[in-house]
């Protein structure tokens, strides 16, 4: 692929906008298009967590034997509708061959490639779009039941270790300690310092996109309908408002990129891990850091507009409505291990984490054509790994010496 002096970005979430970024910095012209670019994006209803640690892949040994305690427990971590079953198969069993040891090391060190830049990669943008003193240096606490739980958990634990990934072992009195809002029902954690928290995750997106809009990167209000194809190469978008041509088109439409990609012969295996939250204005407690309840599988974060409950998988495609009941289970986990916590006056939200079977993003130029690229797929570190994409795929459009390699992340690997 050519260098490019004009770009096509598709899509609007923190993914697109990081490499409108990068490539505006570059030197090049770059349109942003999305259907409602100020609109709610995944990217705003996130855990507001800069993951830095999570190299490790969400499928390993012995989790199959978890999946239907999961699905058969109305408060558990994974939720299956019955209508999107047949559709959910071809990805549930790539996800499954995923969890072999040889397959575990080689995503682990995919993953760590991508989150060892992160902080270098963001700090950067954070400083020129003002928003670098309200992304901070809190870190996390992994809470457990008790230490025999952790102890089950050695395998996650050693691939962070072998990654340089620092922690912290929290006896019952020491993590009572740092967070004495939680409950009595967990006297376990593992403090994980290397994580930062956002303020606002959509205060965030806007500043980044604000910013853009300033230094003239152009934004349309658009769908886009089809990519348009010469000879080898892709050309640019058609929308109901006309077509528009540039050198290279990023797709990065979250959940929704499978479909443009589909339109020109390259399939993945690409599901919508729809999460749900519920953020509370007048939590009546404070946390020092963000809370991962391990066995539970969920979250709770300190914003600066509150304290936000999240977490849970649901399969159910794009199209479905959301069940808010999911939000509440949440909810009353949460009050169930933070005791004090006041439940009143949340506000509820679902979105569409875009989620391969292999935890890895797909990233890079496509195989098959001239002028396209894509960046998708980052499930649930999109957030995290959004300024490192967008940086990723810039030096290989535009810097082909640095040698970055983003092969782990093509998007070859469904067809190979």
């Amino acid at each position: 692929m050519k260098k490019p002096s004009s770009a096509i970005v598709v899509g609007a979430g923190m993914v697109g906008l990081c490499c409108a970024y990068a490539l505006h910095l570059r030197g090049v012209k770059v349109t942003i298009v999305d259907r409602d670019p100020a609109g709610d994006k995944t990217s705003y209803g996130n855990a507001g967590a800069l993951a830095i640690s999570e190299c490790v892949p969400h499928s390993l040994p012995g989790q199959m034997w978890s999946i239907p305690k999961w699905l058969i427990d109305p408060m558990g971590p994974l939720s299956i509708r019955a209508a999107h079953i047949p559709h959910l198969i071809p990805w549930l069993l790539s996800y499954l061959g995923h969890s072999r040891g040889k397959n575990v090391a080689h995503i682990a060190k995919a993953l760590h490639a991508i989150n060892c830049r992160v902080s270098a990669d963001y700090d950067p943008m954070l400083a020129k779009i003002g928003y670098a003193d309200k992304v901070r240096d809190k870190g996390c606490i992994r809470v457990y039941d008790n230490y025999e739980n952790f102890k089950l958990s050695a395998q996650e634990w050693a691939i962070r270790k072998q990654y340089g990934q620092h922690y912290e072992l929290l006896g019952e009195e020491d993590l009572r300690a740092m967070e004495p809002s939680i409950g009595k029902a967990k006297t376990f954690g593992v403090l994980q310092p290397q994580w930062r928290i956002i303020d606002d995750p959509k205060e965030l997106v806007s500043s980044l996109r604000e910013w853009l809009v300033s230094q003239g990167v152009a934004i349309l209000a658009a769908n886009v309908d089809t990519l348009i194809t010469q000879d080898k190469h892709v050309v640019g978008i058609k929308t109901l408002s006309g077509e528009y041509v540039a050198d290279v088109t990023v797709v990065a439409a979250g959940a929704w990129s499978k479909q443009l990609s589909k339109q020109v012969g390259e399939t993945c295996l690409l599901e919508s891990e729809r999460g749900y939250n519920t953020t509370l204005p007048y939590p009546n407690i404070q946390l020092n850091h963000e809370l991962l309840f391990a066995e539970q599988m969920f979250a709770v974060s300190p914003l600066s507009m509150g304290v936000r409950v999240g977490g849970a998988s649901e399969f159910a495609g794009l199209s479905a409505a959301p069940n808010y009941k999911r939000s509440d289970n949440l909810l009353a986990l949460a009050k169930r291990f933070l005791p004090e916590l006041d439940t009143q006056n949340g506000q509820k939200w679902m979105g569409h984490r875009p989620s391969t079977p292999d935890s890895l993003p797909v990233l890079g130029p496509s195989v098959k054509w001239q002028g396209l690229a894509y960046a998708f797929g980052h499930a649930h570190l999109g957030m995290t790994q959004a300024a490192t994409s967008g940086q990723m795929l810039a030096e290989v459009l535009l810097e082909p010496e640095k040698g970055t390699d983003l092969s782990a992340y093509s998007i070859g690997r469904f067809n190979g």
